[in-house]
């Protein structure tokens, strides 16, 4: 070959060289000036929630949900229990109780059992308030909870009798909503428990959950005080025993249990909620550094066990300036499951105390992500196994997600077809300069 046609064609294949390299730079460059969000550690890009909202907003706000941010409770099963017994032993037991107060302390009892053994009374009794709650327009309209839909009224006899779970031993719902109810069967008591086990969520309401066991027979309708609240009874005599029936057993999976009584002249001042957890986050950015203030004092719970424990808010007591029981509002994780307690009777406050209803409604919605896995329990550690598979872009990008369609952004859509055009031009540059080569071989 001639030195001067070496010389013409001797940059062709740095010339190809330069191309191959230069095109996935400009690539690179153009990605890196796209549209995409990166997604911080932790963060679910499959999850609107997460990502992109960045008003204000409290649990399960999503981008396409911002005017309703409680639409996540619609996919939830709630049941609230309608305590039949606790309405039924107020209707008799404690006729029993004020006569016996002072009498016989150290022997038995066998007059006035009837008063132990009483026809089954329904009605929501002192939870009544909680009730007219769960059915307004305000839990419906602003918090996404329908009677109907997402929730159903169920009793305590239903629970008695095995409502909870179906015959393969799975839940019927995911959330129990509980308001005063003092008096449980051992078959709902241990229902209750095994509830949260497997994975439910109890609310409780109210306070004195679960002092005294009681006996429900179906064939006449009757309900029999068995033990608790101080006393013991066979059908045959009665005789004095314990006060709080279940109180280790409730330390443990509950995290609390009855402590404050009505006698006790406590006072209350509302609560202050912590950032333990989003629930208490959520009522603080609400309602500022105290929260249910129209609580003035009942009865209330005690907070015992703080393994698995975070704290929503503590109940600041101010009648009486030398007693300072440890009442809360807590998050109590039990085996697969949890429990949400006020603390306090919310019954008798929850028609006027918005903070009260809005605990329930955060209640909710944090169940709706500790469901899904979103949330985690205290001194577990926090994972990112809940995150979708990274994008082929690289680790820190990934597309941006509306709904169930991920949508490019114009960088995206630009890559390729500009990826495609370099590689037609270089194909066709190198094609024709080794035709031309050809050419003028023959032609010297």
């Amino acid at each position: 070959m001639p030195a001067g046609l070496l010389a013409k064609y001797s940059s062709l294949p740095a010339l190809a060289v330069i191309l191959l390299f230069c095109v996935p730079s400009s690539v690179s460059s153009i990605m890196n000036s796209s549209q995409l969000r990166p997604v911080g550690c932790g963060e679910l890009a499959s999850n609107p929630s997460r990502v992109g909202w960045t008003g204000t907003r409290y649990l399960a706000s999503s981008l396409s949900t911002q005017s309703d941010p409680y639409n996540q409770t619609l996919k939830l099963k709630i049941a609230a229990v309608e305590p039949v017994f606790t309405t039924t032993a107020y209707s008799s037991f404690y006729s029993f109780y004020s006569k016996y107060a002072t009498r016989n302390l150290n022997g038995t009892i066998k007059t006035d059992l009837n008063l132990l053994n009483a026809s089954i009374v329904h009605g929501w009794g002192w939870s009544d308030a909680l009730r007219r709650f769960l059915i307004s327009t305000t839990v419906g309209d602003q918090y996404d909870i329908v009677l109907g839909r997402n929730l159903s009224f169920i009793t305590e006899v239903n629970v008695t009798q095995g409502a909870l779970f179906r015959g393969d031993g799975t839940r019927n719902y995911d959330v129990l909503i509980l308001g005063f109810t003092e008096y449980v069967t051992v078959q709902e008591y241990y229902a209750y428990k095994s509830f949260v086990t497997t994975g439910g969520v109890l609310v409780l309401m109210d306070a004195t959950n679960f002092l005294a066991q009681v006996e429900y027979y179906p064939r006449t309708q009757h309900l029999a005080l068995i033990r608790g609240h101080g006393w013991g009874f066979n059908g045959t005599m009665a005789w004095r025993d314990i006060f709080d029936r279940w109180q280790n057993e409730n330390t443990n999976w509950i995290g609390g249990t009855f402590g404050v009584g009505s006698s006790s002249g406590a006072g209350y001042a509302g609560a202050i909620p912590l950032d333990d957890n989003t629930v208490g986050r959520a009522l603080k950015e609400k309602y500022g550094s105290r929260v249910f203030t129209v609580y003035q004092g009942h009865e209330e719970n005690v907070l015992t066990n703080l393994t698995r424990t975070s704290i929503i808010a503590n109940w600041v007591q101010t009648r009486k300036p030398d007693f300072h029981p440890n009442v809360a509002t807590y998050l109590h994780y039990y085996r697969g499951g949890l429990v949400a307690d006020l603390g306090v009777m919310g019954s008798d406050v929850i028609m006027s105390d918005g903070s009260v209803q809005f605990f329930l409604s955060q209640t909710l919605l944090f169940t709706a992500e500790f469901d899904s896995g979103v949330t985690n329990p205290p001194s577990l550690p926090a994972t990112t196994t809940n995150m979708s598979e990274q994008s082929s872009v690289g680790a820190a990008y990934r597309p941006s997600p509306v709904g169930n369609v991920v949508v490019m952004s114009l960088g995206d859509r630009m890559v390729m077809p500009l990826l495609l055009v370099g590689m037609i031009l270089l194909v066709s540059f190198l094609a024709a300069a080794v035709l031309l080569r050809r050419r003028e071989h023959r032609a010297v």
